[in-house]
C-alpha cells in the first residue's frame, strides 16, 4: 500500500468527524428526544454552558493533576518492577502471574477494595489510576530490557562503562525507548479511564464527578458535554507521546 501524505491523512479525518457529526445531528432531530440523544448542538450549548460558568475548567484543572500524579508513580513503580523482572527469571515467574491478572481485571471491579484500604480521599484515587497504568508500563519495560542489546553492550564496556546500572542508565534504557514509550501510550490511555472510574465512584469530584452527577439528573447532553473533554484530554496525552515515541525512533 502506498504510503499517503499528511494532508492527505489529514483531510481524511476531517472528512470522517464532518460524516459523524452530520449523522449525530440528523439522528438526534429525527428522534427529537433530548434525553436519548441530543443533537450537536444542544451539546455545544452546554458545553460552551460549563465553560462560562467554570465548572468545566475546575473539574478538568482536578482531573489533569490526578492524572500527572497517577502517570509519574505509575511510571516509576512500572519502571522498577519491569526492571526487576527483566533481569530477574525468578522474580518474573514470581510476579508475571499476578500482574497478568491486574491487566485482566477491570478497574472499577476494584474500586470497592481500594475505598475500603485507602478511603475516599486523593491517595486513593490515584491507586486507581496506577491499578490502571502501571502493568503496560511495566511489561513494557521488563520487554525492551530483557531484549539485551549485546552489540552496544560491547561497545560500551570497550569505552570504560561498567557495572550494570551504568550499562542500565547508558545503554540498555535508551535502546529500550521505543518499546518503553509504547507501553506509557498504551498506560496513559488506561490511566485516562482509571481517572474517570476514581473521580466517579471514590469521591465527585473532577470531569468524573461531572458525569455522574449530570447522568443522576438526566441532563445527556450535559453528559455529552463532560465527556468531550475527558476524550479530547486522552487523545492529547496519546498523541503527544506518539509524537515523542516517532522522534525517538533512531534509538
Amino acid at each position: 500500500m502506498r504510503r499517503r501524505s499528511k494532508s492527505a491523512v489529514r483531510r481524511d479525518q476531517i472528512v470522517g468527524v464532518a460524516v459523524f457529526l452530520s449523522v449525530w445531528e440528523i439522528c438526534a432531530r429525527i428522534i427529537d428526544n433530548k434525553l436519548m440523544l441530543p443533537s450537536i448542538s444542544q451539546i455545544l450549548a452546554a458545553l460552551w454552558d460549563l465553560i462560562i460558568s467554570g465548572e468545566l475548567i475546575t473539574a478538568l484543572a482536578e482531573s489533569i493533576w490526578l492524572l500527572i500524579v497517577g502517570l509519574i508513580v505509575s511510571t516509576i513503580l512500572g519502571f522498577i518492577l519491569g526492571a526487576l523482572v527483566a533481569r530477574s527469571r525468578t522474580a518474573y515467574w514470581m510476579l508475571n502471574p499476578y500482574f497478568s491478572a491486574l491487566f485482566a481485571t477491570p478497574t472499577i471491579a476494584l474500586v470497592p477494595l481500594v475505598l475500603v484500604w485507602f478511603g475516599f480521599g486523593f491517595p486513593g484515587r490515584v491507586i486507581v489510576v496506577v491499578l490502571a497504568a502501571v502493568v503496560p508500563i511495566m511489561f513494557s519495560v521488563a520487554s525492551g530490557l530483557r531484549d539485551d542489546p549485546k552489540d552496544l553492550v560491547d561497545v560500551a564496556r570497550s569505552f570504560g562503562v561498567k557495572g550494570e546500572l551504568q550499562l542500565l542508565y547508558r545503554v540498555r534504557v535508551r535502546a529500550a525507548l521505543p518499546v518503553l514509550l509504547a507501553g506509557l501510550r498504551l498506560a496513559a490511555g488506561r490511566g485516562v479511564v482509571g481517572m474517570a472510574v476514581a473521580e466517579t465512584y471514590l469521591r465527585l469530584g473532577g470531569i468524573g464527578g461531572l458525569i455522574k452527577s449530570y447522568g443522576s439528573m438526566f441532563q445527556t447532553d450535559y453528559v455529552f458535554a463532560s465527556i468531550l473533554p475527558l476524550s479530547l484530554l486522552g487523545i492529547a496525552i496519546v498523541s503527544v507521546i506518539g509524537r515523542i515515541e516517532r522522534r525517538l525512533h533512531w534509538t
